[in-house]
């Protein structure tokens, strides 16, 4: 690791704790409207939540069946954004939706034609990838339709990307002093407002003081427990909910037609994903309520996700498929009025929220991977006052390995 070369005393106009997708995204919004910034994180830049997605920016086709059809326009309206900002870093893909029968390949045909057309906006769109009802021999040659209760699938249009990259990429782009590996022990406070933070390097121990006129708290999963460590704040903002991806070393089924992600529907608005990306297999997901933001993954959540895919694939031998790795995720939801059993229920959404004790320090609750810039340029323009539409059309700076304070 580089040693930070930051002075002991930092001194900005907005501070952020926390270098996943929705502080680096905060950065860049600043820095585009002039405004100095630092982003302060225990960890990497991008090491926590933000390596734990599907990896998709997508619009949510799950939303179709939840019916929070404004979250999904709006996540269409963002996955063209990315696509324009970030080229290397994505890739548009036809997602394949298996039916079951003519009355449900009818409905996915609607709700998926409806999908594609609200986000025909598609920059970099190759024309070999096709869209519509998939043509029967191409969907039978594929090894996973074979013994299977799915008669055809209807294919529909998404983004893959790889998410630690392109946060890092958000924070070349910005001009923002980088405290990563830096932990919070206190901070100083006047009456209605936060001042400093202290924080200690944790490479060589050097302590420094972080001063500011804002502050923002881009948490993730993490919020409620800094909170209550910070200020004794126990008021539970989130619910956690841990999802796992499994990933296959399958070279003969990719060799042998298996070429284009499947999405599944599942119980309770949930998507199954067997994903074919970087020579291995993924897929996944899980949905299990959790209290902390870093779980193990459990026997029972490991074989939830078996049993899906023997239920939906039994052509393929699940249990037998050479595991290369497996990952675990913390969702952070918004913890809604009235509190409920199953967070597969509960939105993406997030909310920003001033802290009750602060009127300088704002709450990033919330949140996913597609919509984090649209919500952090509407954070940035509330802290400055200054509108910036060309966020949504100036291509990020590429992360070369070298920029100061990133690993």
């Amino acid at each position: 690791m580089k040693p930070c070369l930051a002075p002991a005393r930092v001194d900005v106009d907005v501070a952020i704790i926390g270098a996943g997708i929705h502080g680096s995204a905060l950065a860049r919004e600043l820095t585009l409207r002039g405004i100095s910034c630092t982003v302060v994180d225990k960890g990497a830049v991008g090491g926590g939540t933000s390596q734990w997605s599907s990896q998709l920016l997508h619009g949510g086709i799950r939303y179709l069946q939840t019916g929070d059809i404004r979250q999904m326009r709006e996540g269409l309206h963002e996955r063209a954004t990315w696509a324009t900002i970030a080229p290397w870093r994505v890739r548009w893909e036809s997602f394949w939706m298996p039916h079951r029968g003519f009355f449900e390949g009818l409905s996915h045909r609607i709700g998926i034609g409806l999908y594609d057309s609200w986000g025909r906006d598609r920059p970099g769109w190759p024309s070999s990838l096709h869209l519509g009802a998939v043509p029967s021999k191409i969907f039978e040659a594929d090894p996973r339709a074979a013994n299977t209760p799915f008669r055809g699938a209807v294919a529909y249009a998404d983004l893959m990307t790889w998410d630690r990259d392109l946060v890092r990429d958000l924070a070349a782009s910005s001009g923002a002093i980088w405290l990563d590996f830096h932990e919070i022990e206190g901070f100083d406070d006047a009456p209605g407002v936060l001042k400093a933070a202290h924080s200690r390097d944790l490479r060589d121990g050097t302590r420094r003081t972080i001063a500011a006129k804002n502050w923002v708290f881009a948490l993730g999963p993490w919020n409620d427990s800094c909170l209550l460590r910070w200020f004794g704040d126990s008021w539970k903002r989130l619910r956690l909910s841990s999802g796992i991806h499994l990933w296959f070393d399958t070279p003969e089924l990719l060799q042998s037609g298996c070429q284009r992600p499947w999405a599944m529907m599942r119980g309770e608005g949930r998507i199954l994903f067997v994903i074919p990306r970087d020579g291995l297999l993924q897929v996944g997901t899980t949905e299990r309520a959790v209290e902390d933001g870093c779980v193990p993954i459990v026997d029972a959540e490991r074989e939830e996700l078996f049993l899906a895919l023997e239920n939906t694939i039994p052509s393929v031998q699940w249990r037998k498929l050479p595991l290369r790795m497996e990952e675990s995720g913390v969702r952070p939801l918004v913890r809604p009025p009235k509190d409920k059993a199953h967070t597969a229920k509960l939105s993406r959404e997030a909310i920003l929220e001033t802290h009750p004790k602060f009127s300088n320090l704002r709450l990033v609750l919330g949140g996913k991977l597609t919509t984090a810039r649209a919500l952090m340029d509407r954070l940035a323009t509330e802290l400055s006052g200054q509108a910036c539409p060309e966020s949504r059309t100036r291509p990020l700076k590429k992360w070369d390995g070298q920029s100061p304070g990133l690993q």
